[in-house]
């Protein structure tokens, strides 16, 4: 039987759908699924492609979700405790995005606001398998001033570096600094094309990008399709009573290090590594790696992307080393109408052994998930930028065998349902409107 709360999010979906029905074109010949560049791997130190101009986008999931996991609680200390069994309703992935460079690309600039402080407050997301941030199960919510980046292109200026609108030479660096991410793996998932539904990566905390470490300061160099990256940063991690208000700065005393190497204009191979010092919350010291392959490709008027990506964590002091990887596609039609895509996911998190005290912590083997999901877009306007999708999501869930006692389960499936809003702008920097 559907819950309570399935019937209001479904009031505030058909709420949100006629807001911005007046303002949305559905002629058949009108784009869904606004086209997508290359995704850069930070917003910051980034891939060539918008040198010049401004740019906002909005993001927002209203989604009904059910974990699959009749007559388990799912339970955080000092938070709210989920029904496993039960549908509720999320309002996340809810997000603005500004960002700015100046027509010789000499400085960019990128703000993030993050909404889910307001829309989720500090007990997140239950997912199950998710870790991260002094939460199990959960995903946690991002801050709301989740990126403010500044760069410094001083080559832009040279022959070789010389960047003008929509292009970049062949040879640029970029000093970056702020509150964003560090030099680590692949793109972040809230970035990559090759991963548009509204749940994350369970390995996230593991080998992809920190994305609200602050401050963070670095540099990348690229020469040609080279990049090689570096960043100092604080590495402290939020507990759940902390506020998502305001930014909780850290000393810069974490560093990581990256490679990436673009391979005939579809292939893009990296491979990186961080030193996590200072992370709070008595979390040890640690080193991670992280290796990736990401490809975008097109076929008879089909977009693809794919991401591959393995990562692994090395506690200080631990006998163990949990790792976790992912395979991860996506498909859009011609007119960018419909997307499907596919994630499969192997993680090993850190689990506290049932009656052990003190608590003693054990890696367990790895969980497993299988997602599947589709999205059509149902109303959409190129001329106003913006566009409206309803979407389905299914992840299978297979828990490790010695958790299956905590769990009252072998494995789980969970559903997402809802409604996804999206909107690009962009113009040059005569205010003209720029063509994506």
């Amino acid at each position: 039987m559907i819950s309570d709360r399935v019937t209001h999010l479904g009031a505030i979906g058909c709420a949100v759908a006629v807001a911005v029905a007046p303002f949305i074109a559905s002629a058949q010949d009108d784009p869904g699924q606004l086209p997508y560049a290359r995704p850069r791997e930070t917003m910051i130190p980034g891939r060539p492609g918008m040198a010049g101009g401004y740019h906002v986008m909005v993001n927002a999931y209203g989604h009904a979700q059910n974990l699959g996991l009749d007559g388990t609680p799912i339970a955080n200390p000092d938070i709210r405790t989920y029904d496993g069994g039960s549908t509720y309703p999320f309002l996340s992935g809810d997000w603005i995005m500004g960002y700015a460079r100046e027509a010789r690309g000499w400085v960019e600039a990128l703000l993030m606001v993050n909404l889910e402080p307001l829309t989720l407050g500090n007990s997140g997301i239950a997912e199950l398998g998710q870790s991260g941030e002094g939460l199990v199960d959960v995903q946690h919510p991002h801050l709301l001033l989740h990126q403010a980046m500044v760069a410094f292109h001083p080559l832009s200026g040279t022959t070789l570096g010389a960047a003008s609108m929509g292009h970049e030479g062949e040879i640029d660096l970029s000093i970056f600094a702020g509150q964003g991410s560090a030099t680590i793996g692949p793109p972040i998932f809230m970035h990559r094309a090759s991963s548009p539904g509204p749940t994350v990566p369970r390995k996230h905390h593991k080998g992809e990008n920190p994305h609200e470490t602050s401050p963070v300061l670095g540099a990348s160099f690229r020469w040609r399709g080279t990049w090689l990256e570096a960043s100092v940063f604080g590495a402290r991690e939020l507990r759940p009573a902390d506020s998502r208000f305001y930014p909780h700065p850290s000393a810069p005393v974490s560093f990581a290090a990256r490679a990436r190497q673009d391979v005939a204009g579809i292939l893009e191979l990296q491979v990186s590594g961080e030193r996590l010092r200072d992370q709070g919350g008595g979390e040890p010291d640690a080193w991670q790696a992280s290796a990736s392959a990401y490809a975008t490709w097109r076929f008879r008027g089909w977009r693809f992307d794919a991401l591959g990506d393995w990562a692994i964590d090395v506690p200080d002091g631990e006998d163990h080393a949990p790792m976790g990887a992912l395979a991860e596609l996506a498909a859009r039609d011609p007119l960018r109408r419909d997307v499907l895509w596919a994630r499969v996911e192997l993680n090993q998190r850190e689990e506290n052994a049932a009656g052990a005290v003190p608590p003693l912590v054990e890696v367990s083997s790895p969980w497993w998930f299988a997602t599947l999901g589709f999205e059509r877009v149902v109303l959409a306007s190129h001329a106003a930028g913006l566009q409206l999708g309803l979407f389905g999501e299914v992840t299978y869930v297979s828990i490790p065998s010695e958790l299956e006692l905590v769990y009252g389960h072998g494995h789980a499936v969970t559903v997402n349902v809802g409604l996804h809003l999206f909107g690009m702008w962009m113009l040059d920097s005569a205010l003209g409107r720029m063509e994506h």
